[in-house]
């Protein structure tokens, strides 16, 4: 029997896990890895799509244009969460199932979130560099502890920063359009509209899908509505943010400064938000860990194995839903 070939234009899947590589080579599975920098006008990525059965997608595009090609594919699945990349519409045309691996990532991202936020606050990377250029002194920075933070988005994310900041004795307010109650309390979440916390938190985090109603939602008005001592966070979704705005806003100093590991257009080579000091950037690294690239590789593995033996994925994705 001729293998079924599993193409990957993610280069970390299976990278950080053995156990990924043997669900595959143990289902009679052939990896075949494209980086997604070779993606364009590549005769040998048209020629293995034509040929896959399952296509594990990174940061890349998923267009009506490659699926005409792709007539053996049966699922698409992304290695991590966000299926924005993805066209749904056409993959359902033909009849190709979509899934992902929701929160596997949520820890990490959670994580780095606390960390941008405590760097900000604190100017660590301005101190390490004028430390390393032989500066020696006081780098005056803003409290976190006790401060209020604002989280727009409560899924799995929104909710490990909140538990995280907890331990910084913060005073928390939660945006969702879905509201758990249950979890508010016992988090110490104050429930509060988008206006609430962006006049009141000294730190507001993202935490939304990438949809047209999320599409800037933080604008020129919203960043007219924050304090001047506060700071904008985003590892969530470039285009959440109206990257002009931001830039007017922190060069005219009406918030504090904002750190942002997703941009609109990645990697961001021409983005005048580079050039500013009161900016912290990192290159869309929110999920990336050894334990959380491991578990993602291995729920994709075993989503891909599922469904090319006639199984449903573990976290299908469907049109609409």
């Amino acid at each position: 029997m001729n293998p079924y070939i599993v193409l990957s234009t993610s280069p970390t899947f299976t990278k950080y896990s053995d156990k990924a590589k043997k669900i595959l080579e143990t289902h009679n599975c052939q990896l075949v890895m494209i980086p997604p920098q070779e993606l364009k006008d590549n005769e040998h990525f048209k020629q293995v799509l034509s040929e896959a059965d399952a296509w594990v997608v990174g940061t890349n595009k998923v267009r009506a244009t490659d699926l005409e090609q792709a007539s053996k594919l049966k699922i698409i699945i992304k290695h991590g969460t966000g299926i924005d990349s993805i066209d749904l519409e056409a993959a359902a045309k033909r009849g190709i199932i979509v899934a992902n691996a929701p929160g596997t990532n949520a820890s990490a991202v959670a994580d780095l979130t606390i960390g941008l936020m405590i760097a900000a606050a604190r100017q660590i990377v301005a101190a390490d560099k004028k430390t390393r250029n032989g500066f020696w002194g006081p780098v005056i920075g803003f409290d976190v502890c006790g401060k209020t933070l604002g989280i727009i988005g409560l899924g799995q994310i929104g909710r490990g920063v909140a538990r995280r900041a907890r331990g910084f004795q913060m005073n928390i307010l939660g945006y969702d359009l879905v509201h758990d109650a249950e979890f508010e309390k016992e988090n110490g979440i104050q429930p509060a509209g988008l206006e609430e916390i962006l006049s009141t938190a000294d730190f507001i985090t993202l935490h939304l899908p990438l949809t047209e109603s999320t599409r800037n939602l933080i604008g020129a008005r919203e960043l007219a509505l924050m304090k001047e001592t506060a700071f904008l966070i985003n590892t969530s979704r470039g285009e959440l943010v109206d990257e002009e705005a931001l830039l007017k806003a922190l060069r005219n100093k009406k918030i504090a400064g904002a750190a942002l590991d997703v941009f609109q257009i990645e990697p961001p080579i021409n983005s005048n938000l580079l050039e500013l000091e009161n900016v912290i950037v990192t290159p869309h690294m929110g999920g990336y860990t050894y334990g959380a690239m491991s578990l993602t590789s291995e729920i994709v593995a075993q989503s891909i194995v599922n469904v090319l033996f006639g199984k449903p994925p573990l976290y299908e994705v469907k049109l609409g839903g």
